[in-house]
Protein backbone atom coordinates (compact mmCIF):
# COMPACT_ATOMS: atom_id res chain seq x y z
CA UNK A 1 0.00 0.00 0.00
CA UNK A 2 1.40 3.38 -1.04
CA UNK A 3 1.24 5.83 1.86
CA UNK A 4 3.03 8.69 0.12
CA UNK A 5 1.18 11.99 0.28
CA UNK A 6 -0.26 13.18 -3.03
CA UNK A 7 1.37 16.21 -4.63
CA UNK A 8 -0.21 19.40 -3.40
CA UNK A 9 -0.01 22.98 -4.60
CA UNK A 10 -0.57 25.94 -2.30
CA UNK A 11 -1.34 29.59 -2.89
CA UNK A 12 -1.92 32.56 -0.62
CA UNK A 13 -3.88 35.76 -1.12
CA UNK A 14 -4.52 38.95 0.80
CA UNK A 15 -7.85 40.55 1.63
CA UNK A 16 -6.88 44.25 1.63
CA UNK A 17 -9.29 47.15 1.95
CA UNK A 18 -9.08 50.91 1.73
CA UNK A 19 -10.55 53.44 4.15
CA UNK A 20 -14.03 53.04 2.57
CA UNK A 21 -14.01 49.26 2.91
CA UNK A 22 -13.48 48.63 -0.80
CA UNK A 23 -11.44 45.49 -1.53
CA UNK A 24 -8.21 45.49 -3.54
CA UNK A 25 -8.40 43.24 -6.59
CA UNK A 26 -5.96 42.42 -9.38
CA UNK A 27 -6.53 41.24 -12.92
CA UNK A 28 -3.51 39.48 -14.39
CA UNK A 29 -3.06 39.87 -18.12
CA UNK A 30 -3.22 36.10 -18.62
CA UNK A 31 -6.86 35.75 -17.44
CA UNK A 32 -10.24 37.40 -17.86
CA UNK A 33 -10.93 37.27 -14.11
CA UNK A 34 -10.27 39.57 -11.17
CA UNK A 35 -9.01 38.10 -7.90
CA UNK A 36 -7.38 38.98 -4.62
CA UNK A 37 -3.65 39.75 -4.86
CA UNK A 38 -1.43 36.78 -4.08
CA UNK A 39 0.04 33.74 -5.70
CA UNK A 40 1.91 30.46 -5.43
CA UNK A 41 3.60 29.37 -2.20
CA UNK A 42 7.16 28.29 -2.94
CA UNK A 43 8.46 25.13 -1.26
CA UNK A 44 10.78 26.88 1.16
CA UNK A 45 8.35 29.53 2.46
CA UNK A 46 5.29 29.69 4.67
CA UNK A 47 1.93 30.82 3.27
CA UNK A 48 2.10 34.18 5.09
CA UNK A 49 5.57 34.90 3.70
CA UNK A 50 4.37 33.95 0.21
CA UNK A 51 1.36 36.23 0.58
CA UNK A 52 3.52 39.25 1.50
CA UNK A 53 6.02 38.44 -1.28
CA UNK A 54 3.34 38.13 -3.95
CA UNK A 55 1.56 41.36 -2.94
CA UNK A 56 4.92 43.18 -3.02
CA UNK A 57 5.79 41.60 -6.40
CA UNK A 58 2.42 42.31 -8.01
CA UNK A 59 1.70 45.77 -6.61
CA UNK A 60 4.85 47.13 -4.99
CA UNK A 61 2.90 47.24 -1.73
CA UNK A 62 4.39 46.16 1.60
CA UNK A 63 1.65 44.88 3.88
CA UNK A 64 1.49 43.39 7.32
CA UNK A 65 0.03 39.92 6.87
CA UNK A 66 -2.46 39.51 9.69
CA UNK A 67 -4.94 36.83 10.71
CA UNK A 68 -5.66 33.85 8.52
CA UNK A 69 -9.23 34.31 7.28
CA UNK A 70 -9.80 31.28 5.04
CA UNK A 71 -8.23 27.89 4.39
CA UNK A 72 -9.74 26.19 1.37
CA UNK A 73 -9.05 22.76 -0.07
CA UNK A 74 -9.72 22.97 -3.81
CA UNK A 75 -10.43 19.62 -5.44
CA UNK A 76 -9.86 20.06 -9.14
CA UNK A 77 -11.35 16.76 -10.26
CA UNK A 78 -8.28 14.61 -10.84
CA UNK A 79 -5.69 17.35 -11.20
CA UNK A 80 -3.32 18.30 -8.41
CA UNK A 81 -5.33 19.50 -5.41
CA UNK A 82 -4.61 22.99 -4.09
CA UNK A 83 -4.80 24.57 -0.67
CA UNK A 84 -5.57 28.26 -0.78
CA UNK A 85 -4.92 30.56 2.18
CA UNK A 86 -6.55 33.99 2.44
CA UNK A 87 -5.00 36.37 4.97
CA UNK A 88 -6.25 39.67 6.31
CA UNK A 89 -3.97 42.21 4.64
CA UNK A 90 -5.36 45.11 6.63
CA UNK A 91 -6.39 48.53 5.43
CA UNK A 92 -4.21 50.66 3.19
CA UNK A 93 -3.92 54.38 3.82
CA UNK A 94 -4.47 56.97 1.10
CA UNK A 95 -0.66 57.35 0.86
CA UNK A 96 -0.18 53.59 0.42
CA UNK A 97 -2.97 53.48 -2.14
CA UNK A 98 -1.23 56.17 -4.22
CA UNK A 99 2.03 54.20 -4.04
CA UNK A 100 0.59 51.05 -5.64
CA UNK A 101 2.24 50.27 -8.95
CA UNK A 102 2.23 47.18 -11.09
CA UNK A 103 5.59 45.47 -10.69
CA UNK A 104 5.36 42.46 -12.97
CA UNK A 105 3.89 41.95 -16.43
CA UNK A 106 1.34 39.39 -15.19
CA UNK A 107 -0.53 41.90 -12.98
CA UNK A 108 -2.28 43.82 -15.74
CA UNK A 109 -4.69 45.94 -13.69
CA UNK A 110 -5.84 46.61 -10.17
CA UNK A 111 -8.84 48.31 -8.60
CA UNK A 112 -10.65 48.75 -5.32
CA UNK A 113 -14.22 47.48 -5.47
CA UNK A 114 -17.08 47.57 -3.02
CA UNK A 115 -17.83 43.96 -2.02
CA UNK A 116 -21.45 44.27 -3.14
CA UNK A 117 -20.29 45.31 -6.64
CA UNK A 118 -18.19 42.21 -7.19
CA UNK A 119 -20.36 39.98 -9.33
CA UNK A 120 -19.81 36.27 -9.94
CA UNK A 121 -18.72 36.67 -13.60
CA UNK A 122 -15.85 38.94 -12.50
CA UNK A 123 -14.05 36.40 -10.33
CA UNK A 124 -13.06 32.80 -11.15
CA UNK A 125 -15.62 30.17 -10.16
CA UNK A 126 -13.26 28.59 -7.59
CA UNK A 127 -12.74 31.99 -5.93
CA UNK A 128 -16.42 32.79 -5.40
CA UNK A 129 -16.80 30.77 -2.18
CA UNK A 130 -13.39 32.01 -0.97
CA UNK A 131 -14.44 35.62 -1.55
CA UNK A 132 -17.67 35.15 0.41
CA UNK A 133 -15.86 33.29 3.19
CA UNK A 134 -13.20 36.03 3.48
CA UNK A 135 -15.89 38.69 3.83
CA UNK A 136 -17.61 36.66 6.54
CA UNK A 137 -14.38 35.79 8.36
CA UNK A 138 -13.21 39.38 8.47
CA UNK A 139 -16.59 40.62 9.70
CA UNK A 140 -17.01 37.90 12.36
CA UNK A 141 -13.30 37.60 13.22
CA UNK A 142 -13.54 33.81 12.82
CA UNK A 143 -11.52 31.76 10.35
CA UNK A 144 -13.48 29.76 7.78
CA UNK A 145 -12.42 26.35 6.49
CA UNK A 146 -13.79 25.26 3.10
CA UNK A 147 -13.69 22.27 0.80
CA UNK A 148 -14.46 23.34 -2.76
CA UNK A 149 -14.90 21.20 -5.86
CA UNK A 150 -13.71 23.01 -8.96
Amino acid sequence: MDTAAPPLAASAGAFITDERGDVLMVKPEYTEYWNLPGGHVDGEESPSVACAREVRRELGLDIEVRDLLVVAWLDSGGQMPRVHYVFDGGEVSARQRRSIHLEENDAGSYCFAAPERVEAPLIPPFAQPLWAAALTARRTKRMVCLEVEV
